[in-house]
């Protein structure tokens, strides 16, 4: 059985924290209709900085309209959540690959390059989804791939002993 030092298990729960919050904003982007508001990569709408509206965006007390197809959001604030997820991603990203160093580093090799491949296919489809216009296998995917970093990340924490 493997003994992760406390310090590692701390990178691990925070991991998973920003996990959580990238899921969190993703569920937004999709309830929210965003995904569309960028359908070019890596800029968004040919632009490093589109045209956002952060306060329209993360309303979350907004009006459920009488039609809940395509919902009631002007582009600029779907614009802001898509691009909230995408930085998201790369905050995620930076971390996760620090973290995955970190264990590499420390001997958990194996481990490490579990995690490495389940981010690299986590961007892959996610980049896919903007590239191929969301196809519904690409977002399901993108959506088991979150849950399968957060269940490695939580099983990871919860699963090793202490190695005081």
């Amino acid at each position: 059985q493997w003994r992760f030092t406390k310090k590692l298990k701390s990178l691990i729960s925070f991991a998973s924290v920003l996990v959580f919050i990238q899921i969190f904003l993703g569920a937004w982007t999709s309830t929210n209709y965003a995904a569309f508001s960028c359908t070019d990569f890596p800029l968004c709408q040919g632009k490093v900085f589109p045209n956002m509206n952060f306060l329209g965006g993360f309303n979350f007390f907004q009006d459920i309209g009488p039609n809940y197809l395509g919902g009631q959001m002007d582009l600029e604030s779907r614009t802001a959540i898509h691009f909230t997820h995408r930085m998201g991603a790369l905050v995620v990203s930076l971390f996760l690959s620090f973290l995955a160093w970190k264990m590499y580093k420390d001997n958990y090799k194996r481990v490490s390059l579990i995690l490495v491949g389940l981010l690299l296919v986590q961007i892959l489809l996610g980049v896919s989804n903007i590239i191929f216009q969301l196809p519904l296998l690409i977002a399901v995917a993108h959506n088991l791939g979150g849950l399968s970093l957060i269940t490695y990340l939580v099983v990871l924490r919860f699963r090793y002993q202490d190695d005081n």
